[in-house]
C-alpha cells in the first residue's frame, strides 16, 4: 500500500510539472476563423490568405456575441508558403489562429492552376480545419469574395455554407468536404470538383451597406442593387489542376451521374402547351461497365427515380397517354442534362469525376490492372450509354 501511495504521488507530481510546459491562449485571444481564401500570385511567387475571423465584442455570460456590433473581422498574409502566410496572418491579426470552427476555404482562380492536393494538405496536415469545411472555387480572387459580408446570421460565412448547402439539396451543385476531394483526387485522373462562386450585382438586403442609419432608402422605394455572392456552375479538375469550367446544367448533371441527387423538379410542355411538374425522388444512379462484341470499354449509366406530379398543367388523373407523354419528356430532360454533363466534364476537361474509374475497379479490376499505364486515355474514350426511368405516382396511386 506504502508503494502504491509513492506511486500515485510521483505520479501527480509529475503531471503538474508537465502542464506547466503546455501554452495555454484563451479563447478571447484566439482569431476564430470562418471563411479563409487562399490565392496565388504567380508574378511573385508568393500566396495569399485572407480570413473572416470571429471577434468576440461582449463581456461576461455563456453568450459572447454582441449583435450590435460587427463580428466579423478580416486579416490578410502573404507568404512563399501557404502556411507562412497563414502565420503572417495571425501575426498582423495579433491573434492565434483557430482553424477548428472553419467551414468554408475558398481556392482563387489562379492557385486552382496548381496541385490542388498541395493545397488541401495544409489544412489537413498542419492546422486541423472542421470535418465539414466545404472546398469552393473563386471566378477571380478569393480575397474580394472575403471582403463581402453578409448580415444573415452572426457570422458572414453562414449565409455561404447555407447558399452551397441550399443548392446541393436542390441538385444545382456537388458539394464536397475537403477530406472528400482529396480522396477522389487519388483516382488515376487525378479528378475533383469544386463549386464556383462569383460576385453579382442584385437587388437584395442579404449584404452589409456600404452605409447605414439615415439617408437610406426604404418603405417601398426602388432598392439599389448590392454586391452579393452566387453560384456559377463549377470548376473541373484534372491531373490535380484546373482543366476546364462547366455551367450550372452540367452541374446538376453531375449530381445525377454521382448518385447524389436527393430530389429535383423537371418542368416540361404538355401537349396543350401547359406546364407540367414532376419531382423526382428516391433517385438512384447505377455505373455498369461492360464490352462488346468488339471487346470494346462502354459504360452503362442507369437512372431510376420515383415521380410526383406538383403541377398537372391540365392533365386529369384517367389520362394515362398525357401522364406518359409528360413522363417521357422528363425522363429526355433528365438524360440530356447527364448528357451534357459527360460531355463537358469527361470530353472536354478530361476528368472523371462521376466514378467511372471506380465501376471498372469494382466489376473488372484485372482489366484495371493489365491496361494500368493506359487506363486514363481508356476511361476517357468509352462510350458511355445515358437511361433514365422515372416511375410516377399521383395522390398516391401509379398514374399508369
Amino acid at each position: 500500500m506504502k508503494k502504491i501511495s509513492i506511486a500515485l504521488m510521483l505520479s501527480l507530481v509529475l503531471s503538474l510539472s508537465l502542464s506547466g510546459c503546455v501554452r495555454y491562449v484563451e479563447l478571447s485571444d484566439r482569431a476564430i476563423v470562418q471563411a479563409l481564401g487562399i490565392d496565388y500570385i504567380p508574378d511573385r511567387n508568393i500566396y495569399r490568405i485572407s480570413m473572416q475571423y470571429f471577434s468576440q465584442t461582449s463581456e461576461g455570460g455563456q453568450n459572447q456575441i454582441d449583435k450590435t456590433q460587427p463580428n466579423v473581422l478580416k486579416s490578410v498574409g502573404e507568404g512563399d508558403s501557404i502556411l507562412t502566410a497563414a502565420k503572417n496572418a495571425s501575426i498582423l491579426s495579433g491573434k492565434d489562429l483557430l482553424l477548428s470552427e472553419n467551414r468554408l476555404i475558398i481556392i482563387g482562380s489562379k492557385l486552382c492552376n496548381e496541385d490542388l492536393s498541395r493545397t488541401l494538405q495544409f489544412f489537413i496536415s498542419n492546422y486541423h480545419s472542421h470535418p465539414k469545411t466545404y472546398v469552393c472555387a473563386a471566378e477571380n480572387t478569393a480575397e474580394e469574395l472575403i471582403d463581402i459580408r453578409f448580415k444573415e446570421g452572426y457570422v458572414s460565412s453562414q449565409r455561404l455554407i447555407n447558399l452551397i448547402e441550399n443548392a446541393s439539396s436542390e441538385g444545382h451543385t456537388v458539394a464536397d468536404y475537403a477530406y472528400q476531394i482529396m480522396s477522389s483526387l487519388c483516382n488515376s485522373t487525378g479528378s475533383a470538383y469544386l463549386p464556383k462562386l462569383k460576385i453579382s450585382e442584385q437587388k437584395t438586403d442579404g449584404t452589409v451597406p456600404k452605409e447605414s442609419g439615415e439617408g437610406q432608402k426604404g418603405g417601398g422605394e426602388e432598392q439599389e442593387t448590392e454586391k452579393t455572392i452566387v453560384l456559377d456552375g463549377g470548376v473541373v479538375f484534372s491531373g490535380k489542376r484546373k482543366s476546364g469550367i462547366i455551367d450550372s446544367d452540367a452541374a446538376t448533371g453531375l449530381q445525377f451521374l454521382s448518385n447524389r441527387m436527393a430530389e429535383y423538379s423537371v418542368t416540361v410542355n404538355t401537349e396543350d402547351y401547359n406546364r407540367s411538374t414532376i419531382t423526382l425522388f428516391s433517385v438512384r444512379t447505377a455505373i455498369t461497365p461492360g464490352f462488346n462484341e468488339e471487346s470494346e470499354l462502354y459504360f452503362d449509366i442507369s437512372v431510376t427515380a420515383d415521380g410526383r406530379f406538383d403541377e398537372r398543367g391540365g392533365i386529369s388523373e384517367t389520362d394515362t397517354e398525357k401522364i406518359i407523354s409528360v413522363k417521357a419528356r422528363a425522363e429526355q430532360e433528365v438524360t440530356a442534362l447527364m448528357e451534357e454533363a459527360v460531355m463537358q466534364i469527361r470530353d472536354n476537361c478530361h476528368s472523371d469525376i462521376f466514378g467511372l474509374e471506380k465501376a471498372l475497379r469494382h466489376h473488372y479490376p484485372e482489366f484495371i490492372a493489365e491496361n494500368k499505364k493506359n487506363i486514363t486515355d481508356i476511361l476517357l474514350s468509352a462510350p458511355c450509354i445515358v437511361k433514365v426511368k422515372c416511375n410516377t405516382f399521383s395522390l398516391g396511386l401509379e398514374s399508369y
